[in-house]
């Protein structure tokens, strides 16, 4: 009776050890498949925002190069040509000169005034006749600068065949005493297309006012801002 017991009492140690056994064997496994997504998580992110050093460090060095890229020397020459498809010019001379007998031959550009080829707040402010002269490019050169609108192409190209691309951005009467609009305007390259009005209102009248100026006659002025 003993030894029966005996047995009994081995055999139910053996099933207690057995599931010990059975119970340790499988908490690693548990363990090792909730860690393994963790790590995997883990070395994705670590994969990602290295992904990103490399873009950030990459754009870097390509703003650095762009800027050590060295700036041409201005052209020697500064006339400039001007394009405004909407009022049907095309490569017309724009010489850096405000006399009467410049105006009178075509387009001029202030001299005071910047040239596209600088840097910083830059103007480049051009006149033109309304009328002008036949047999000149000054004659009806600017007649239509009231159709322009936002977004309206004009070009200018200098000497060397650069080509500086502006839209049009505002439109709008002065008159003859504003003369900060030829001023530059921060934070913005642009060129300035100015012909002469009736008023700083009647853009379109062909009076005293638009042949013999005077301070109650006006300015149109065509603003236009760098976009290439």
């Amino acid at each position: 009776m003993g030894g029966f017991a005996l047995v009994i009492l081995l055999l139910l140690l053996a099933l207690i050890g057995l599931g010990a056994y059975l119970f340790s064997s499988d908490s690693p496994q548990e363990e090792t498949s909730q860690e393994l997504p963790e790590q995997q998580q883990q070395q994705e992110e670590e994969e990602e925002e290295e992904k990103a050093s490399q873009e950030e460090t990459a754009a870097s060095e390509q703003q650095q190069e762009k800027e050590e890229q060295p700036t041409p020397p201005p052209p020697e020459d500064p006339t400039l040509f001007l394009t405004v498809p909407k009022l049907g010019l095309y490569n017309h001379t724009v010489r850096n000169d405000r006399s009467e007998w410049a105006l009178d031959l075509g387009a001029i550009k202030l001299p005071s005034t910047g040239f596209p080829w600088e840097k910083g707040d830059i103007n480049t402010y051009i006149a033109c006749h309304r009328v002008g002269w036949p047999g000149t490019e000054s004659y009806n050169q600017c007649l239509n600068l009231p159709l322009m609108q936002k977004g309206d192409e004009i070009y200018l190209v200098d000497t060397t065949g650069m080509v500086y691309e502006y839209q049009v951005s505002e439109v709008f009467g002065i008159s003859p005493m504003d003369v900060w609009v030829k001023e530059p305007i921060a934070g913005r390259d642009v060129v300035s297309l100015q012909t002469c009005t009736e008023t700083p209102y009647d853009w379109w009248s062909m009076g005293s006012g638009l042949f013999g100026g005077g301070p109650g006659s006006g300015r149109l002025v065509v603003r236009a801002d760098r976009v290439t």
